[in-house]
């Protein structure tokens, strides 16, 4: 058997090198995302003829949960999430079927997002040089950089961020189109009809076959200048006599901003490098890390580097330092209480033996369900628990030898000893396990986080059963066989026959007993209304990225300044590492963002660099105070992951939302604002503010279709005008090795930087008369929507906002009702929900109001099965509300709040706190059979199992101790959750010892009364 378990170890720590090693589980559900881009489009134009048609094919789709859309100039985003259990796969395949089908104007193409997640953007950096231009690294970028990152195996894209777009721009002079008596139409047919490359088959020589190229496509300025668009007069009109031939490049829509301690960059490159959904992160860093220095060190030229500035591998590795190092403490604890208990380092180091084994066999578990390692998965581990059977086996055995020190133990002694056990071990086990039963009942958010936890304590519960029952008895026989000078515990003799003595006072007077429990059990139903409630604690992932709204409509140049602006007032703070900006849109045109909105990374330092005391809330709000001193800026606080997992979530980047329904933009707007303003007013609101930016300012061209007939033209004569000429348009493209670039035709600044010269721009008809604009068309300015957001095919306004210092439930409670009685609208017409995390909440709270029953149930059935008494069962069950009187004052007193992770707590406390009064009922019933008068059989049962209660409660206290007095990242979620289990299980220990078996007795001697009067009778 021995050698059995050591190959099972060999196995394990195979297993756990294979294992996927993350910081967090990956808490997003399953989405997907799509993506339309129609250049110079406003908003209402883009949700009336693109969004609008997408989401009534996607309405229906297999699996869906919630369908949200953005519309805004240019883009449209359709954001699909599906229920759990959906396949990523399978999933975007049904919403590519539903695309395929859609026929959408102005050539738009619906595009898939690349499978990746929100917590997946695993790697950013910088491209820097001193050598070399911006259009120049962004030529790096987009041809030597992204395609080598992308070859690494698990990357799902790498987008690029902020540089030069390079173009090839022809800015035509309506001058001369109208000197020459040349068309816009003509120049476009002209430069299609003059850039291609023909196969002419194969020309036979002899034996040769020579493949026939006709190669005619344009290779630089000079071939696009030559071009000849007509002729007058025999004399050829070139290209290049119509205007200016430039490089030029995309319009900016953003620009990227860096600064370090060392670094100062108005204008840079970011690269976001995405992870493809399911792929182990750890590996594919490790592969990414590769690529990028094999650009830094043999492919990128001399004086350009790859500057990392955010890399997921320093969040892994300080999560899992602070998972080990509380791991680590706890085991140690465990194992000098086990020296401290059992008075023997023989004994206690066999029991301690149980902890790696147990783990490398839930290893081996984890990689065969792909269950990954991480915070939540690994650090809820308590060791305590995990040895619980081990003590409860081995001292049985030491107990054999304790009692009969002269003798030779026999193998049927110890199958004796270890029969009298195994079953409450078992079903002590089970029972634990059960209790763990509601975490598979979670749903989204919270089955993500907990769910992987429940996996790997249940399968470390199971590894420690095997060990305690296979193991554990043939090792302590081997040992203990002979006779040897047996320890005695003196300090644990004297706390024995001192427990003895009390013990027999109050199961002399059970009554009394039944006072304290009502007064406990009242006090556990006041300390859970007094909690605060939320749905998670903070997850902290070491850094901070903000949301900032600027001023609407400012241009790029100004967004800019005010990027340089923000970098600099954020250095100010020697906590601070970087502050990386994105201000505005990338140039492949996916950000639903403006110029007057940034997304900002702020790396910090470590916290053990920092001021002793200080915290990162602190920090936070320095920053908010600094802030809020800035005129122009309203800054939201997060963090990277969890902000993309929120805007997923809600359909914002905010922990709540308020969200406005309404067809009309002004008065969602007006209800929108009120809202705002109530929020405002209530305490622990922060970050508030309107997500869609108010309208923006339009020149808007209304055509008349009578004058436009009447000229012999057609609308998209117009809009040809419009799209190309005024916007500027990509009409054909330029090849040069394994790069290409558009070609890019509009008009030249000056002829259309005011509405009176876009008014002035000339028409041509069939006849080819010259008209001007504003012959057929209306040219005014007015104000338009920036962004539509839809929600399940409704229009909507969103006001988020996020909390601090302060619970969920009580804030939501006094918001509703401020928000019922000062915001007037019509009901009829315009609907206001929350969303966020309050959804969560109460989804979470409500599986639980329904699964925690049920599990008790189970451990109630299991209990009847151990027992065979529904009387006993239900005593040992009563245990678990009043552990619950232990937990919550814990929280009361910390200052914590019931969340999901303490509610995790408590479901494990509970399975604890019956494991010991299993342990306890099952000693006294056996003596009870085997002939002792009840009230010695309590007595003694109860005094026999006061050195194991004692051991298996104080080792999992002290396992869990160091996580509940945990800091850092990654303490977050074990902090609540230790809290609970450690503080409850301190007082259901009491319980345990004094007030079951004084219950016992007091029941049973009832029990034997009626017996005794039904003989006599």
């Amino acid at each position: 058997m021995l050698v059995l378990f050591l190959l099972l170890g060999v196995y394990g720590y195979y297993s756990w090198k294979q294992l996927s090693i993350e910081a967090y589980p990956d808490i997003a559900d399953v989405t997907s995302q799509v993506v339309t881009q129609v250049p110079g489009l406003a908003a209402e134009e883009v949700e009336q003829q693109i969004t609008i048609p997408l989401e009534r094919a996607l309405n229906g789709l297999p699996g869906m949960h919630v369908m949200r859309s953005k519309s805004t100039f240019g883009l449209s985003m359709i954001t699909l999430v599906f229920e759990d259990g959906i396949e990523d796969y399978w999933s975007r395949q049904r919403v590519q079927e539903r695309l395929n089908e859609v026929s959408l104007p102005f050539d738009a193409i619906a595009e898939l997002d690349p499978l990746t997640s929100p917590t997946g953007e695993i790697y950013r950096y910088i491209i820097e040089s001193n050598e070399h231009s911006l259009r120049e690294l962004t030529d790096l970028q987009n041809w030597v950089i992204i395609p080598r990152i992308k070859e690494v195996p698990g990357v799902a894209d790498v987008s690029n961020f902020g540089g030069i777009t390079t173009q090839y721009q022809i800015e035509l002079d309506p001058q001369k189109l109208e000197q020459y008596h040349v068309s816009l139409e003509e120049v476009i047919e002209a430069v299609e009809n003059n850039n291609s490359n023909v196969g002419g088959s194969i020309l036979n020589r002899g034996d040769l076959g020579y493949v026939v190229r006709g190669i005619g496509q344009i290779n630089s300025l000079e071939d696009l200048g030559m071009i000849v668009v007509s002729s007058e007069k025999g004399v050829p009109i070139f290209l290049s006599d119509l205007g200016k031939l430039k490089y030029g490049n995309l319009e900016r829509k953003g620009v990227m901003g860096y600064s370090d301690r060392t670094r100062e960059y108005s204008e840079s490159i970011q690269g976001i490098v995405l992870l493809l959904k399911h792929e182990n992160p750890s590996v594919v860093l490790a592969g990414i890390q590769e690529a990028v220095d094999e650009l830094n060190h043999e492919i990128l030229p001399e004086g350009v580097h790859i500057h990392t500035f955010l890399d997921r591998t320093e969040l892994v590795e300080t999560t899992l330092h602070t998972v080990s190092r509380t791991l680590l403490e706890g085991m140690g604890l465990v194992i000098v209480i086990l020296i401290i208990f059992l008075g023997n380092w023989r004994g206690a180091v066999l029991v301690a033996v149980t902890i790696p084994f147990s783990m490398l066999i839930a290893f081996i578990l984890m990689h065969l369900t792909d269950i990954p390692a991480n915070l939540l998965s690994l650090g809820a581990v308590d060791f305590g628990i995990i040895v619980d059977g081990a003590i409860v086996m081995m001292e049985t055995i030491l107990k054999k030898r304790e009692d009969h020190p002269g003798e030779i133990l026999t193998e049927s002694n110890i199958a004796d000893r270890v029969g009298e056990v195994a079953r409450p071990i078992i079903f002590s086990t089970i029972i634990i396990i059960t209790a763990y039963l509601p975490l598979f009942a979670f749903e989204r958010v919270e089955r993500k986080l907990f769910t992987p936890m429940a996996f790997t304590v249940s399968y470390a519960l199971i590894g420690a059963l095997l060990i305690a029952v296979l193991v554990i008895p043939g090792i302590g026989y081997a040992l203990y066989r002979k006779p040897r000078k047996v320890y005695h515990n003196k300090w644990l003799e004297k706390l024995t026959g001192k427990y003895y003595l009390l013990l027999r006072k109050v199961v002399c007077n059970p009554r009394q007993v039944l006072g304290a429990v009502a007064v406990v059990f009242l006090g556990a139903i006041g300390l859970s209304i007094t909690v605060g409630k939320d749905f998670l604690p903070n997850l902290d992932e070491g850094s901070i990225w903000l949301q900032v709204n600027l001023p609407p409509g400012i241009s790029v140049e100004r967004s800019k300044e005010m990027s340089d602006t923000l970098r600099a007032r954020t250095l100010k703070y020697p906590e601070v590492t970087y502050v990386a900006v994105q201000a505005g849109r990338n140039d492949d045109g996916t950000d639903p963002f403006t110029p007057s909105h940034f997304e900002v990374s702020v790396g910090i330092k470590p916290y053990k660099e920092w001021p002793r005391g200080k915290r990162k809330e602190d920090l936070i709000a320095e920053l908010a105070e600094e802030y809020a001193s800035m005129p122009g800026y309203t800054v939201g606080f997060s963090q990277p992951m969890i902000d993309g997992v929120m805007d997923k979530i809600s359909g914002a980047h905010s922990e709540l939302v308020v969200k406005v329904f309404g067809n009309d933009f002004q008065e969602t707007r007006r209800i929108a604002e009120e809202v705002l303003g109530t929020l405002r007013g209530v305490r622990g609101a922060v970050d508030l503010d309107i997500d869609q930016e108010p309208p923006l300012p339009q020149l808007q061209i209304h055509m008349n279709r009578d004058a436009i007939a009447r000229y012999g033209l057609n609308v998209a004569d117009v809009n040809n005008l419009i799209e190309i000429a005024i916007g500027g348009k990509a009409i054909s493209e330029i090849y040069q090795g394994d790069r290409v670039y558009d070609i890019t035709c509009k008009h030249k600044e000056d002829a259309r930087d005011t509405p009176e010269k876009i008014a002035g721009l000339m028409l041509t008809s069939a006849a080819g008369i010259k008209i001007p604009l504003s012959q057929v068309a209306d040219i005014q300015l007015s104000t338009g929507e920036s962004t539509i957001t839809r929600e399940m095919n409704k229009r909507h306004l969103t006001v988020k906002l996020n909390l601090r210092n302060r619970d969920l439930s009580s804030f939501l409670s006094e918001a509703k009702t401020a928000i019922e009685k000062n915001v007037k609208y019509d009901h009829h017409l315009y609907k206001i929900e929350w969303g966020g995390q309050f959804e969560n909440q109460n989804r979470a709270y409500s599986r639980l109001a329904v699964i925690v029953p049920l599990a008790l149930s189970i451990m109630f059935v299991l209990l009847y099965c151990t027992f065979g008494r529904f009387r006993q069962a239900g005593l040992v069950l009563l245990v678990v509300p009043l552990a619950l009187f232990g937990g919550m004052l814990a929280l009361n007193v910390r200052g914590m709040t019931l969340n999901v992770s303490s509610a995790v707590g408590f479901i494990a406390l509970f399975g604890m706190a019956v494991q010991n009064g299993v342990i306890m009922v099952s000693h006294i019933n056996r003596l009870r059979s085997e002939g002792m008068e009840l009230f010695q059989a309590v007595t003694s049962g109860a005094k026999h199992r006061l050195r194991p209660i004692l051991m298996t409660a104080t080792t999992s206290m002290l396992g869990l101790l160091p996580a509940s007095l945990a800091t850092g990242i990654g303490s977050d979620v074990q902090r609540p959750l230790a809290t609970v289990i450690v503080y409850g299980l301190f007082f259901s220990t009491i319980i345990t010892l004094y007030v079951l078996p004084a219950l016992y007795y007091m029941i049973e001697a009832k029990v034997e009364k009626i017996n005794l009067k039904k003989t006599t009778e």
